[in-house]
């Protein structure tokens, strides 16, 4: 077969059914490939960064790898915003260019261009991926696919780059004779040790608290987080990235620290004695600008995947895990396996700290001119049922939907909420609404926000997705 085709064939090996893509002379016969799989269904978006964006958006609905494919120069370019969006989100996504021919290329040469609409993508993303790679031989196709999803969804996950160029795309290759990549990657294990004294502290705490962030959905440890909490009764909170982690009505949810967010939730971690973190980075839109007074009462247990995030905040915590979070869930439930709970008057106190403290204010419904926006995102969220993901865009539509929205088990509610870029909402909410259509998409955009990627409006009528947009002036 061509070598085109065999991607469009290893991706449905791999569960990937939905590739977005803008179309170009630079991946023209991957383009071609795609229309003519029958596995794979493919969406043309209007703009390369909509491409990306619309990726990610289904990716964290369903859970699996998103695939953006690209041309060549431009079309690479373009799409440069959502690599950086997924890199610092660990949003797992495979990008696929179209590149010049394989003669045509600059290579080492130090010349600016070579081919038609060639640029060297490979070193502008490189930064911002777990792995980059111009295809040197069509016999490397295997291999560097299967290397390049690896480095995807392992550890903490990524975006990954798979440059093609056009010569390579036509080529005959026959896939028995392909070889392909061993992984030897290996998780961290946490010594029994650290466990038993982790299971120590947290028997002789008197505030502790667990801190959730976008890891543990990852890590596919939600059921068994949430499950561990309430065997032992400890109350939680959630970072943006794991707004839709439990229920805003559960007893032992206590809020959303931050600096935009709710000051009960804050008055909670000051007036904790134990906070373990799992599976956040701890950014300053969490611990506030000045970290060194985030939980200065606490002991501060963080738990990660990735040692670098470890290293970083090791000057403001007690205590640093590499660990995946389900993993770490299980060994310190395991340790814990006896007849103790933490008092429910701790619980009692976070609760009443944010009743004292609401993000909605009595008077936030008295306007006769406008609809305050908290007020609106308190409403919205009464309204709307269980089978319903709600996605933002940034600025406002982002934060006070993150502050006041009231979740529902069943719900999602994503935001990039690292790179932040503004025009991501619309993109994202088509690319979700192409998991399972006949659950209910809600985007929240900004007038601003819109403005960036109005074109995908066009996008979503023509396939006609179940989406509904509520946009502030």
């Amino acid at each position: 077969m061509i070598l085109s085709d065999y991607i469009m064939h290893w991706l449905s090996s791999k569960g990937v059914t939905s590739v977005f893509t803008v179309s170009g002379g630079g991946s023209i016969a991957l383009c071609d490939s795609l229309s003519r799989s029958n596995t794979l269904d493919y969406f043309c978006c209007h703009h390369e960064q909509a491409v990306a964006f619309a990726a990610e958006g289904f990716a964290r609905e369903s859970g699996r790898v998103g695939v953006s494919l690209v041309t060549t120069g431009p079309g690479g370019t373009n799409a440069i915003t959502g690599v950086s969006s997924c890199w610092i989100d660990s949003v797992p996504l495979i990008f696929i260019s179209g590149q010049a021919y394989s003669s045509q290329t600059i290579k080492d040469t130090k010349l600016r261009q070579l081919g038609v609409q060639e640029s060297n993508i490979i070193d502008l993303v490189k930064p911002n991926t777990k792995y980059s790679v111009m295809l040197e031989s069509p016999q490397d196709i295997k291999y560097e696919l299967e290397k390049a999803y690896v480095y995807a969804v392992s550890g903490r996950p990524g975006p990954v780059w798979i440059d093609v160029p056009s010569d390579f795309q036509i080529a005959e290759i026959n896939p028995d004779d392909l070889r392909g990549y061993e992984n030897i990657s290996s998780h961290p294990v946490i010594k029994s040790e650290i466990i038993e004294f982790i299971a120590t502290k947290l028997k002789s705490a008197i505030r502790p608290i667990i801190l959730v962030g976008h890891g543990v959905k990852l890590g596919g440890a939600v059921e068994e987080t949430i499950d561990f909490c309430e065997k032992f009764n400890i109350p939680i909170l959630t970072t943006w990235n794991a707004t839709d982690f439990i229920a805003s009505d559960h007893r032992l949810f206590i809020g959303r620290p931050g600096t935009f967010a709710e000051r009960g939730a804050n008055f909670s971690v000051q007036n904790s004695d134990l906070i373990i973190s799992i599976g956040t980075r701890l950014p300053y839109m969490v611990t506030g600008y000045n970290i060194k007074d985030f939980g200065r009462n606490a002991f501060k247990i963080m738990v990660d995947i990735d040692d670098k995030e470890l290293k970083k905040s090791s000057d403001i915590l007690d205590l640093t895990v590499q660990s995946d979070s389900g993993a770490f869930i299980n060994s310190l439930a395991a340790q814990l396996n006896e007849n103790w709970t933490s008092s429910d008057d701790w619980i009692n106190k976070c609760q009443k700290l944010r009743a004292k403290y609401p993000i909605i204010g009595k008077k936030y419904n008295k306007s006769n001119s406008y609809v305050n926006s908290y007020y609106f995102i308190k409403k919205l969220s009464k309204y709307l049922d269980a089978k319903t993901t709600i996605v933002t865009d940034m600025g406002l539509s982002f934060v006070g939907t993150h502050q006041a929205f009231q979740i529902k088990k069943g719900q999602k509610l994503f935001t990039n909420s690292g790179h932040a870029p503004m025009g991501w909402g619309l993109p994202a909410a088509f690319g979700a609404s192409r998991v399972a259509k006949d659950r209910a998409i809600i985007c929240l955009v900004g007038d601003g926000g819109l403005m960036m990627n109005i074109q995908e409006l066009a996008t979503v009528m023509c396939h006609q997705s179940n989406l509904k947009l509520f946009i502030y002036n």
